[in-house]
């Protein structure tokens, strides 16, 4: 296998074995992949989000999320809203039972990520930050070609990207 090929592989297959391994320390708390990671973004959110924007996070089809929600509902983990000013909109809300749990979650998930990370110095957390925000910085670009970047190569190096709003973390 070539080291594009690895790189690519471990793009792939990292993230996927990261988060068995989280699904493995949350299973006590009864929490799987498909609970925890909604339970996590939705705690993790500046104000109420819509099911769209929980949708477009989890990357999965509007009636594959009514039915987890029905499913986070029925457990007693989320409550759904009418949205303000959007009668077609709904807005997730965390219960209690949620909101202290994902304090859990999150305790967990920073463990982990020490475990994981362990033999990892920052200065090289940071040169791989900066290689994979370059590798979105481009992707992007090739997804959005009227955007404003006339070709990849015009993408920003990461030094110089624009600061994001931070996303969520799945783990």
């Amino acid at each position: 296998m070539s080291d594009t090929q690895d790189f690519l592989f471990l793009l792939k297959t990292l993230p996927r074995d990261w988060r068995r391994v989280l699904d493995r320390r949350l299973a006590p708390l009864g929490l799987s992949q498909a609970k925890w990671q909604p339970l996590l973004y939705l705690s993790r959110a500046d104000g109420p989000t819509t099911q769209t924007a929980l949708a477009n996070y989890l990357d999965i089809e509007s009636p594959t999320l009514v039915r987890l929600l029905d499913r986070l509902a029925d457990d007693g983990w989320i409550e759904r809203h009418a949205c303000p000013g959007d009668r077609r909109a709904r807005h997730v809300c965390l219960t209690p039972r949620a909101r202290a749990v994902c304090t859990e979650i999150e305790a967990i998930a920073t463990e982990v990520r020490a475990q994981l990370l362990a033999d990892v110095s920052a200065e090289e957390l940071r040169f791989c930050v900066g290689i994979l925000r370059r590798l979105q910085i481009r992707t992007e670009a090739l997804l959005h070609p009227d955007d404003g970047l006339s070709s990849p190569a015009d993408a920003a190096p990461a030094a110089a990207a624009p600061a994001r709003k931070k996303r969520p973390a799945t783990n």
